[in-house]
């Protein structure tokens, strides 16, 4: 046995020494994972978000009687809550408070939102008005939308849910959804806007609502067309209307897409219809529409946010979910798959 004193034993006795008091190595992943997140993000419907001054804005109801205004740092997760207007306790406007959209026109914020007394064939659209400049401040109520066909004398205004604005070639336009008479069969139409609270126009119905099988309810030959919950989609000098499709309460709704090919958002004919819906449920994710459109915080990534069922059976308990989008070489949006509940998804790109 050789002592401590021989030459090998003392470099092996300093390479262990030299080891065990050496710095501890960490080594950086080379590839560390990407932070990812899993819908649902919420509970609710219709969800409307838009991104301002670096926060996202989200517009839902509160409990069908008033209109919420959230903000987040993120697009995955509402965060700060602000009960902005609430509906009056009796009248015209006091119940069934439905799809709330918060823009920003002319310097100040307004919300469009359905309301009604109670009754479902009472439902109009109309417009709240911004205090302030903070998006989550007061709002007092502006005025009832005209959605008829006699704009001159106003007279038999009609049923119209789902409002949002088209800004195009230096005009507004509102764009609804409504129906023709008393009967409930819902169509697309849009009308001239003189400001952000008059509609300056008769209401143009922008196509017919069962060119295809699977815009009807239940997709069945029977069942009545229906579109509603239009959404304004812009690219490259491209536009699109994104809708919804059969019957929300059922788990065959889903989306198609007009895209605007006229000059005038008005004129006969100015909107083709896409023959296939661009996001279609499947076994696990259904019943899913009413998309709304943002960026990623770095501005490079399209992002949309919409509800499905929570179940097969029909109902209207909903839940939101988000997930990016691409785009075709020809500029068509191309939304791919509804994602799985808990499916992991990488989240937005902050740019950091």
């Amino acid at each position: 046995m050789k002592s401590l004193s021989h030459p090998l034993v003392l470099a092996a006795l300093t390479a262990v020494l030299l080891l065990a008091t050496a710095c501890p190595r960490r080594d950086k992943p080379r590839n560390p994972p990407a932070a990812t997140f899993s819908n649902p993000i919420a509970v609710g419907a219709d969800p409307w978000v838009i991104r301002h001054e670096g926060h996202y804005y989200w517009t839902l109801t509160d409990t069908d009687r008033g209109v919420a205004v959230w903000r987040s740092n993120n697009l995955t997760s509402p965060d700060k809550r602000q009960i902005v207007w609430r509906a009056p306790a009796t009248g015209p406007y006091s119940n069934e408070i439905w799809a709330p959209e918060l823009h920003c026109l002319d310097g100040r914020w307004y919300i469009y939102v359905a309301a009604s007394d109670g009754n479902n064939a009472s439902h109009r659209m109309i417009v709240l008005e911004s205090a302030t400049d903070d998006p989550q401040g007061e709002y007092t109520f502006k005025g009832e939308l005209y959605t008829g066909d006699h704009i001159d004398t106003k007279e038999k205004n009609r049923w119209a849910v789902d409002g949002t604005i088209l800004a195009y070639n230096g005009k507004r336009y509102f764009i609804w959804s409504g129906w023709e008479d008393e009967r409930d069969i819902q169509w697309l139409y849009a009308a001239p806007m003189s400001n952000p609270w008059t509609i300056s126009g008769n209401r143009v119905r922008l196509c017919d609502n069962n060119d295809y099988q699977w815009e009807r309810v239940g997709e069945s030959m029977q069942g009545r067309g229906l579109n509603e919950a239009p959404q304004i989609l812009q690219r490259n000098g491209r536009i699109f209307l994104v809708y919804s499709a059969s019957g929300s309460w059922q788990a065959t709704y889903k989306m198609g897409l007009l895209e605007l090919i006229g000059a005038d958002p008005l004129a006969p004919g100015a909107w083709r219809k896409h023959p296939s819906p661009v996001f279609a449920p499947t076994e696990t994710t259904f019943g899913l529409g009413h998309a709304s459109f943002v960026k990623s915080p770095d501005g490079r990534q399209d992002w949309f946010v919409y509800h499905v069922k929570q179940e097969r059976k029909d109902g209207w308990s909903r839940i939101i979910f988000a997930q990016p989008f691409h785009w075709t070489q020809g500029d068509f949006p191309d939304f791919g798959n509804p994602v799985e509940r808990d499916e992991p998804i990488p989240v937005p790109m902050t740019g950091e």
